[in-house]
Order: structure tokens, then C-alpha cells, then sequence
């Protein structure tokens, strides 16, 4: 979601489209009367309509014209209205029953991400595909991209631990060796696939209910195409932070939001990314000396089994058109 693809970005259009217009008008006839009915301009006595310089014609006058001075610039305004307020509704009265939720929280100095439900993404484009259902063994195809060699992945144990294990990639493909398995689905799991120089390839992920994430080394992945619900909050007192506040902002994406301190509920920011990537975040309120370096980025996924079409929407893999996603903008 580019700042261009926004709201605010299509409503300053517009905005400039009917300011455009209204002042050729009113800037037309303006020098069109400077220069005719300029002092030292002698009047045309045959015309009707003309006009002497200093002189108000009180003597008649058009009330049809007269009345659309009034009436024009008030559906002027009304409309433009009209359009502002049409698009503070879509921002700040989205429908979310379906969004992803996602609860942010500011310290000094960095931003933390607390992941209210699931989401597992995957790279697109790569020529590689990584299958891990709920309940079943790892299956990694390779087949599309010749220069992957070995797999890393980090695997949650079901006694609560975090397992590292390196695979090679035999013929393109490969089983897990130990036919690795996770089940119930809310445990996290993350496989890397990389090349013989160590250049990461492709990514697989599944994020559960509970994860933090931490900038700067760890960037918030929400998914495109889907509205994002972030709650922003100000942790109080302690000893991560002092209780001021910070800002919560996108520069490519045209977004601010404040994070105040004391506000138990805390401030709410609603976004649909509808472009993948990797976008920069930046704290854009000053909070103490090291405010330059709280930073951060958003990354812009795609859901395991669908890819980021900016056309068309959201569509799955491998299926046809009647099972396409809609995507959106904001």
C-alpha cells in the first residue's frame, strides 16, 4: 500500500481536480474584467451590459446570475465535504470483522508486536514450495530453483522448546529426516531455504497466537490484501520506558498514529497493505535521546497458498478464477 493508494491521496485528487476548475472560472473572469474594465478604458455606450469604472449598477442587475454566486460555491462545499467526511469513514469505521489483529506497544526505544492470531506466509515466486500441514511431516520441493542446497528450520517441540535443524536437498526435494510434525498449529515454526553461498532463497513461516516480535531485528509481517486492526499503546511506568509518548508511522504508506500514555484502551490504526514488500517504520514523535534510532519495518506477505496480485486481488495457487480473493485498497 503505497502512499498513493490511499484515501487521503485520492481525496487530495480530488480536491485538486474541483480547485482546479473553480479557479480557471474565477481567475478567467478576474483578468477578463482587469482588462476590460480597466481605468482609462472608455466604456462602450452601446452595449448594454457595459460597465463604468466605480460605478455600481444599481439600477438593474440579474438575479439568476446573482443567485448562482450563492448557490454554486454552497454545493461546492457540500460536496468536497461530502468526500472528506466519506473518507474519515473508511479509515477510522472500517468493517472488521475479519481483520487481522495485531497489538503494537512503544517503549524507548523500540517497538514491540504481540500477534493476536495465526498467520502462516510463504515466499512467492522462487520456484520452491514449502507443504507443512497442522498435523504432518515437512515436505520441501526444490525442484524449481537449482540453487538450493540446504534447509534450516527451527522447529517448536512439544515439550515447549525450540529445536535447529539443517537439512540437505537431495534431488530438488526432500522429506524431513525425521519426519518433523507439529500439532496443535500454535506453535511456531520458520524454514529457510538458502544457497551454496549462504544467500537466503525462500522463507516459510507460521506465526502463533502469542508471538512478540521486536524492532529493529524483527519486522512486523501482516499479510496483504486483508485489513489490519493495530492496537497502539504506551506501556506505563517501568523499566523499559518512562511514560512518554511515541508515534507510530509509514512514511511510504501516508500513516501516523500517536501512542498515549495513560490511555489504558490505548489508540487504534487501521491499514490494508495491498502491495508486497519491505517498508520502513519510524518513530515520528520525539521521545528522549535515542529516538532517531527506533525504527523498524513492516513486511507485506503473503498467506501460504495465495500471492499478492495488486490487479486482481488475493489469489490462491494452482486454482481458478472462481476462487479468487478480493483484494482492497484503503
Amino acid at each position: 500500500m503505497p502512499a498513493e493508494d490511499t484515501v487521503f491521496y485520492v481525496l487530495y485528487d480530488r480536491y485538486m481536480f474541483w480547485g482546479i476548475l473553480v479557479a480557471i472560472f474565477t481567475f478567467g473572469w478576474l483578468f477578463t474584467a482587469l482588462l476590460r474594465y480597466r481605468d482609462g478604458v472608455e466604456p462602450d455606450t452601446t452595449d448594454v451590459d457595459h460597465i463604468e469604472v466605480g460605478a455600481f449598477p444599481i439600477e438593474r442587475h440579474n438575479t439568476a446570475l446573482e443567485a448562482m454566486f450563492y448557490i454554486v460555491p454552497t454545493i461546492l462545499v457540500v460536496w468536497l465535504t461530502i468526500l472528506a467526511l466519506g473518507s474519515n469513514t473508511a479509515v477510522w469505521n472500517p468493517n472488521t470483522e475479519d481483520s487481522f489483529e495485531i497489538n503494537v506497544n512503544a517503549y524507548q526505544w523500540y517497538f514491540e508486536f504481540d500477534y493476536a492470531e495465526e498467520l502462516t506466509w510463504e515466499d512467492t515466486g522462487t520456484g520452491i514450495d514449502v507443504e507443512w500441514p497442522p498435523v504432518g511431516p515437512l515436505l520441501i520441493d526444490a525442484s524449481g530453483n537449482p540453487d538450493a542446497v540446504l534447509i534450516k528450520v527451527k522447529h517448536s517441540t512439544s515439550d515447549g522448546g525450540t529445536e535447529n535443524i539443517e537439512l540437505e536437498i537431495n534431488n530438488g526435494s526432500t522429506v524431513a529426516g525425521k519426519q518433523l510434525t507439529y500439532s496443535p498449529k500454535n506453535k511456531a515454526q520458520l524454514v529457510e531455504v538458502y544457497d551454496a553461498d549462504g544467500a537466503l532463497l525462500h522463507t516459510w513461516e507460521h506465526i502463533s497466537p502469542g508471538t512478540t516480535r521486536l524492532t529493529p531485528s524483527q519486522p512486523l509481517i501482516v499479510p496483504c490484501d486483508e485489513l489490519i486492526d493495530a492496537t497502539m499503546k504506551s506501556v506505563g511506568i517501568d523499566d523499559r520506558n518512562i511514560g512518554v509518548q511515541h508515534a507510530f508511522w509509514v512514511p511510504e504508506w501516508g500513516m501516523k498514529e500517536d501512542f498515549v500514555p495513560g490511555l489504558e484502551s490505548g489508540t487504534t490504526l487501521y491499514f490494508m497493505p495491498d502491495d508486497a514488500g519491505t517498508f520502513p517504520i519510524r518513530c515520528a514523535e520525539y521521545c528522549g535521546l535515542q529516538h532517531s534510532v527506533m525504527t523498524g519495518e513492516v513486511k507485506v506477505v503473503a498467506r501460504d497458498g495465495q500471492t499478492c496480485d495488486i490487479d486482481s486481488g488475493v489469489k490462491k495457487l494452482n486454482s481458478d478464477s472462481s476462487d479468487d480473493y478480493e483484494g482492497g485498497e484503503m
